[in-house]
């Protein structure tokens, strides 16, 4: 569905569930669908046509949060190695794999490290990012895992696929009933409508009054198989409706409403559509991973590295380019951090000496040529950064802990910055209301996935 647009068709699918089995043969009644994964390869029909690209979004029971959590022990959480047993057999340029966010830290990260040992054992380079609907103008908060191979161990062009952040869709907004970057969004003399998250609904008054009931403002919680959520807008809460689950996915209406078991589509069960919904991929996000994909495919290999992220692309300048990018770019912070990083990664070393005219120390060169001192640009390499992925080769920057000072410097100023936006707060509790909100907001976009941290701000002066 998603690649359509692209003129690309399927060879053929791989599905056990009699639903989504039932949905893919009504439209795609010349598609053959093998069934289980695991004897694939003894079909005619897998070797029948050639394949650019193998995708596969393997079962999550085994990774989720809400699941098992036995990982690759689990014979779910097995479908995602032989998915790369699949790709050893077929050998197709591309391949992708979705899975949710969970899996990275399953079995303390061991797991995943085996998929990617096992896909480079294969043959292939890749790069990760998880990507979340909401930021693809889908209602719907639903982060995953999204890995881009290529053929060959080309690691550069996995990632340039990931590069143009730019060409992502808007933002979802009110006409999809959605708060996507924590702004508040109403229909025109309407009231705000709220998300109720599906295991919530069922509570016991007891586990409630313990817990509380968790509500968010316009937008969903993530849809899965099991949960079915609320929706709660003008005084009355209902369950949403299979069409709006849909939509949530970017799904065309009615996708899932299909004859089944001998009955029209009028009498196609809502529970069946919620469940092949909660397990489909988000369409937009999909779309334009393939056309970024289509997009690089086209590249030669010579102009590949200038469409890699910044991070990717440090890593391929020879030391008078990257000298080059530090001294030139060093008024654009955000585009100058990651060769700034690997510039120190290169020669803020003891004995070591920068590749220009005077061999000057990583600091004495700081001072002549980036007119700052040591403390500013290490300052600058203290922001966090996402995982980049080079081959087979991680590397990850972890934040440094906050120290009290950092707290209070942060504290005041956020007081500073609340000031410009809505001028001066003189009641000290709705001061700190303001700036706990603001500190909660940093807390939550940089907390791990295993954790949550909580911030506290206190209008006493001993706090």
């Amino acid at each position: 569905m998603a690649w359509r647009p692209l003129n690309w068709s399927p060879a053929w699918f791989a599905e056990i569930a009699p639903f989504p089995s039932a949905v893919l043969a009504h439209h795609y009644p010349d598609t053959p669908n093998l069934g289980d994964a695991n004897t694939i390869h003894e079909k005619a029909e897998f070797k029948a046509h050639e394949i650019d690209i193998l995708v596969a979004g393997t079962p999550c029971q085994s990774f989720s949060i809400q699941g098992s959590r036995n990982g690759i022990e689990d014979a779910r959480g097995r479908l995602a190695l032989r998915f790369l047993e699949i790709a050893g057999i077929r050998r197709p340029r591309w391949l992708m794999w979705e899975n949710v966010e969970a899996v990275l830290c399953a079995n303390g990260g061991k797991d995943f490290d085996t998929f990617l040992r096992k896909l480079g054992n294969i043959g292939y380079g890749y790069s990760w990012h998880v990507l979340d609907a909401r930021d693809f103008g889908l209602a719907q908060s639903r982060r995953r895992v999204f890995l881009v191979g290529h053929i060959g161990g080309d690691w550069k062009r996995a990632a340039a696929v990931f590069s143009e952040r730019e060409s992502l869709p808007p933002a979802a907004g009110p006409d999809r009933c959605a708060a996507a970057q924590g702004r508040r969004t109403r229909a025109e003399g309407a009231g705000a409508a709220y998300a109720l998250q599906g295991n919530d609904i069922h509570r016991s008054g007891e586990a409630g009054r313990r817990r509380g009931i968790a509500l968010r403002e316009g937008l969903m919680y993530c849809l899965t198989v099991s949960d079915k959520h609320a929706v709660i807008a003008n005084g009355t809460a209902r369950y949403i409706l299979p069409v709006e689950a849909e939509r949530l996915q970017g799904l065309p209406d009615d996708y899932t409403k299909i004859p089944y078991a001998s009955k029209p589509a009028e009498r196609c069960p809502d529970q069946l559509r919620y469940e092949a919904v909660g397990n489909a991929v988000p369409i937009p996000i999909l779309r334009w991973l393939g056309e970024r994909l289509a997009f690089v495919d086209s590249l030669p290999s010579g102009h590949v590295a200038h469409f890699l992220p910044a991070e990717d692309l440090a890593t391929t300048l020879s030391d008078a380019e990257l000298v080059e990018k530090c001294v030139e770019g060093f008024k654009k912070l955000r585009e100058l951090i990651p060769y700034l990083r690997e510039a120190r990664r290169r020669w803020a070393q003891p004995g070591r000496q920068v590749p220009v005219p005077g061999r000057p120390c990583w600091t004495e060169w700081i001072k002549q040529n980036l007119h700052v001192t040591p403390r500013r640009v290490q300052q600058l390499l203290r922001e966090p950064s996402e995982i980049s992925s080079q081959g087979q080769k991680t590397l990850a920057v972890v934040p440094p802990k906050l120290r009290t000072g950092d707290w209070r410097s942060l504290l005041k100023a956020t007081e500073r910055r609340t000031a410009e936006v809505f001028g001066q707060i003189e009641d000290p509790k709705r001061l700190a209301a303001t700036i706990r909100n603001f500190a909660q907001s940093i807390a939550d976009r940089y907390a791990r996935p295993s954790g949550k941290l909580v911030v506290s701000v206190s209008v006493e002066a001993r706090k």
